[in-house]
């Protein structure tokens, strides 16, 4: 029989003993990647990998344990090696445990993602809430989870390049796990570290990167055709639905790619359909292909995607969220309107006029003439002057003689004589902006200035500055060194993170971000920042929501402050767009105080789409464009069917929650015992996590350490460690030379502070002080971080621990409350997946007292029976000669298989009728999917390339439900034929 090796098993190979800490499916399944770390001497902390196929790898037998006494005082050692076993064990209780994940108050509608994404036996989930409510931590919950099963080793994370180190901080100071930021300077530094041909997704195994480096398929397509991912998340989702056509929808392919590549996924997006069916099905069928039953996507019910959809809005969690909500407040428009100046009118009139000829049909209505001239004016002369001569450009070569020409010369000789600063709507700013008492020095409050125009931008930037005095460079470097800052799509992802960074840093020096809409979708801008101004209204109720939610949201703990700036003009047909912009502003404001998506006004799912419609509806002098619906008939009938999705996850996970409350029913599991209950024991802890920290460090200092050693230090609450060379070595500080790159444990480079100590609490509500107290200081990098156990150094003072315990041995300890001659044999065992997943971890006691009774119990009672907590080493031992415990641990290894295999049984009778359902969900929809295709195959000729194409994908359907029997149910869920385990610690019993 093939051993199947899991994780906190002790292996041995090429002759030196290992502790297995992950494992990886390699080729069709049947052999392993097995991740260690040395345990021997020469090759202690050294980690390696080893395949199944061409390595001997051989299982420490349990029955050859060596029982070594512990002399340790209070068995120190004992105690803390069996607290590593503990920690080292992958959880596989059903329900999720929200206390020691992070640095945070979860609430339940948080909750409700988390048990969503476990109830499905392969997490995939599209969460769809709302702007600003903390879709990040969500995530940062899930993945919490998921690295607790063992499920989460491998994890690659796409977003916008502004919201990479956002993503990656908030995920680090949050839940302590690290992220490798791929941007433009670690993809040049990896480069000089490793081949060109070396996969870098296999050097680090938690990556984060922006869709726009990954996508570049030609250069990254071999690595990632090679790579699997425990799981996938993709940020603001809708931008891989594949628009119109997703096979030339580079987003759209690489998303596919990967959903095959991985086991778990999630994706989120405030906006998860654009109106049409079928691209809201394409992002289902990332998740899963067997979700929609009609082959073309466009087809489907509320309760085919109810598994894999979740959405709320704000008015859903504005109880329980309480104050991480604040009212907002928006300055009445009449506060916020200006008049027009003389010289502004004259340009009015031309544009005017120039609307009048399309009118009239005397020059072609194209958008660019109609209203695209006259948007670009409401923003900045400049930016009306650079669109007017790039037009008058084009009509100069395409079409010398059309009466446009005429005109746009005579807009052009009007804007001649006005610049930025000259124009009403920059007076009213200015005067928004002494109202609120900014002025540019350290005492202006944090404003956050949206304008559409790079243009406008490029001018209105350095106007600013010169009234209030300001120094102003355009240069990307610059930015985070001026009370104004300017970001724009064409800075460089390292640029546009340190802007955001700095904004939101209360000591820096910026004080005004001036934004196009790079940060319109999102980017965290709340924490330094309540007020926003929209410099000029974007004509799409979708971008204005998106800007309005940079600040707020989740967390906000000031009411944001919005401006609206507004021009009007007594310019003729012009004189009337005033009230459509109003009623477009009362809109936005309606829908934030509604369970309504703003998308659902317009039922247009595309800005631009909305920009267009509002600018035709402006030149027709259509002023009922916000009262009625724009969409067809199947933009109502997907948002009725998202609405019916939501609700019936939503009842049934109240149903959930119903049984939890009320005891749950057990499923049968088998005729002779109908009634036995499966209880999980796998979340057992008999420290908290600073107790073993503390103690757990203090003894590998004393037994292991070295010079570099150093004591820890206490300031309260708050411990203070100076990590050994060899941990900083595995964390990747940067000031420790390595040529090897520990992938799995490196923390982010700016997290490490300057004087090379790590401080840590076990106060979640201290972490979140630091947090902000970072925020307001240096950054978005906090100084003291919850000591978690996932955290990098948690995980290696785990497997120093693990490895007190030479190869093959088991610490022996004596209580004075057992029966002398009793022994108490305390065991971890584990029964997996064919591919290495943990199904069952089972911490449980054989305990033999005279006359050869031997009882089984969790591990937890057994310990407490012993008084395990108290014991002291009195020096007391046994009086059993050795040969007999010998005899006694071979049949307790035997009584321990015996009950995995039991437990192995019922949990298999227990999943059951999930895969069954599964399996019955699955068989339902083939045969409605390939009903279709067959209906179309009667009526094409057989070798025609349409009947070919569909004969083809019906083929790739067989085949992804042969993968689903053989890579997901066989490998997945059903066990090895037998279970393992591992000998923890023996107790005897003495007088």
């Amino acid at each position: 029989m093939t051993t199947v090796f899991t994780p906190g098993m002790r292996v041995e190979c090429r002759s030196a003993e290992w502790l297995v800490t992950r494992v990886d499916a390699a080729g069709n399944n049947q052999h392993q990647i097995v991740f260690c770390s040395g345990v021997d001497d020469l090759n202690r902390g050294h980690e390696a990998a080893f395949l199944t196929q061409l390595d001997q790898l051989k299982e420490v037998d349990p029955r050859k344990t060596e029982l070594v006494r512990d002399e340790t005082k209070g068995y120190s050692t004992a105690r803390l090696f069996l607290e590593a076993q503990l920690r080292q064990m992958p959880l596989t209780d059903p329900q999720p445990n929200f206390e020691d994940m992070g640095a945070f108050t979860p609430m339940e509608y948080q909750k409700e993602a988390v048990h969503r994404a476990l109830q499905q036996m392969r997490p995939r989930l599209l969460l769809a809430d709302q702007v600003g409510l903390g879709k990040t931590i969500e995530v940062g919950m899930i993945l919490s989870e998921l690295i607790r099963r063992g499920q989460g080793q491998r994890i690659l994370v796409l977003a916008k390049k502004s919201m990479l180190t956002q993503f990656q901080a908030e995920l680090w100071n949050r839940f302590a796990f690290p992220l490798v930021r791929m941007d433009s300077n670690t993809l040049s530094k990896l480069q000089l570290k490793i081949p060109a041909s070396k996969n870098p997704f296999e050097v680090y195994h938690r990556v984060i990167i922006s869709m726009d480096t990954l996508k570049d398929i030609g250069r990254y397509a071999h690595f990632l055709e090679n790579t699997r991912w425990d799981v996938v998340v993709i940020d603001e989702a809708h931008n891989v639905s594949g628009g119109t056509n997703p096979e030339r929808h580079l987003s759209y392919r690489l998303a596919r790619r990967l959903s095959r590549r991985t086991n778990s996924m999630i994706l989120t997006t405030a906006t998860p359909h654009n109106g049409k069916r079928e691209t809201f099905g394409r992002l289902i069928s990332l998740l899963d292909p067997s979700a929609v039953p009609d082959p073309k996507l466009q087809e489907y019910e509320a309760r085919d995607i109810a598994p894999f959809f979740l959405m709320r809005f704000k008015e859903d969690v504005k109880e329980e969220a309480g104050s991480n909500f604040s009212d907002r407040q928006v300055i009445p428009l009449p506060h916020t309107t200006a008049l027009a100046a003389e010289a502004e009118e004259l340009v009015y009139k031309q544009l005017a006029h120039i609307r009048q000829l399309v009118l009239d049909k005397q020059i072609d209505a194209q958008a660019i003439i109609s209203w695209g001239m006259y948007k670009t004016f409401l923003s900045s002369p400049e930016a009306c002057r650079s669109t007017a001569e790039k037009r008058l450009a084009h009509l100069g070569k395409s079409d010398p003689d059309s009466r446009e020409i005429e005109e746009l010369e005579e807009l052009l000789t009007r804007l001649s004589s006005l610049a930025v600063q000259k124009t009403a709507r920059f007076k009213l700013l200015i005067n928004q902006l002494e109202a609120m008492g900014w002025d540019g020095t350290a005492k202006s409050p944090r404003l956050l200035v949206f304008t559409e125009s790079r243009v406008t931008q490029e001018y209105l930037a350095p106007a600013l500055a010169k009234y209030f005095g300001q120094d102003f460079s355009p240069k990307q470097e610059k930015q985070t060194e001026q009370s104004i800052a300017a970001i724009h799509g064409g800075m460089s992802d390292n640029a546009l993170a340190g802007a955001v960074e700095a904004f939101g840093t209360g000591n820096s020096p910026v004080r005004m971000m001036l934004a196009t809409d790079v940060a319109s979708e999102g980017v965290n801008l709340h924490h330094q920042c309540h007020n926003i101004i929209h410099y000029d209204l974007p004509w799409s109720i979708i971008t204005l929501i998106q800007r309005n939610g940079r600040i707020d949201r989740f967390g906000q703990k000031h009411p944001p402050i919005i401006r609206y700036l507004m021009v009007e003009t007594e310019a003729g047909l012009l004189e009337g767009d005033s009230e459509l912009f109003s009623r477009l502003v009362g809109k936005v404001e309606e829908i934030n105080r509604s369970t309504r998506t703003g998308e659902s006004v317009l039922q247009l799912y595309d800005a631009k789409k909305e920009e267009e419609t509002f600018g035709e509806s402006l030149v027709k002098g259509d002023t009922d464009l916000l009262d009625r619906e724009t969409g067809d008939a199947e933009v109502g009938e997907l948002e009725s069917t998202l609405k019916a999705a939501n609700q019936i996850a939503h009842e049934d996970y109240d149903d959930f929650l119903n049984d939890i409350l009320e005891g749950g029913e057990s499923e049968p599991v088998d005729d002779e015992s109908p009634e036995t209950k499966i209880s999980d024991n796998s979340r057992i802890r008999l420290l908290n996590n600073s107790e073993f920290f503390e103690q757990g460090y203090r003894v590998l200092k004393d037994q292991v350490g070295g010079p570099d050693w150093h004591p820890l230090e206490h300031t309260g609450q708050q411990i203070i460690f100076t990590p050994p060379k060899e941990l900083a070595k595995r964390l990747g500080a940067p000031w420790v030379d390595s040529e090897m790159v520990y992938g799995a444990s490196a923390m982010p480079e700016e997290a490490w502070p300057d004087d090379q100590r790590l401080f840590f609490t076990d106060k979640p509500e201290r972490v979140d002080m630091a947090i902000k107290s970072a925020l307001a200081q240096k950054g978005q990098w906090s100084k003291e971080l919850l000591l978690t156990e996932q955290h990098p150094v948690m995980q290696w003072l785990a497997e120093k621990l693990m490895m007190l315990q030479k190869r093959g041995e088991a610490p022996l300890i004596a209580s004075p409350f057992l029966e002398p001659g009793e022994l108490l044999f305390c065991f971890v065992g584990q029964v997996s997946s064919r591919a290495g997943t943990p199904l069952i971890v089972d911490p449980h006691a054989v305990s033999f007292r005279k006359g050869g009774q031997f009882q089984i119990r969790p591990l937890k009672d057994a310990l407490e029976e012993v008084n395990f907590e108290k014991l002291a080493n009195t020096g007391k031992t046994g009086t059993l000669p050795d040969h007999l415990l010998k005899s006694f641990l071979g049949s307790a290894v035997d009584q321990s298989i015996s009950h995995l295999k039991k437990l192995k049984d019922q949990r298999r009778a227990q999943i059951r009728p999930r895969l069954d359902a599964e399996n019955a969900r699955l068989k339902h929809w083939f045969e409605r999917w390939a009903e279709r295709i067959d209906s179309q195959l009667i009526n094409l000729p057989p070798e025609g390339r349409r009947a070919t194409q569909l004969r083809q994908k019906r083929e790739e359907m067989e085949m992804y439900l042969e993968d689903r029997r053989e890579n997901w149910e066989e490998t997945h869920y059903r066990a090895t034929d037998e279970a393992t385990t591992r000998l923890v610690l023996v107790v005897e019993g003495v007088k």
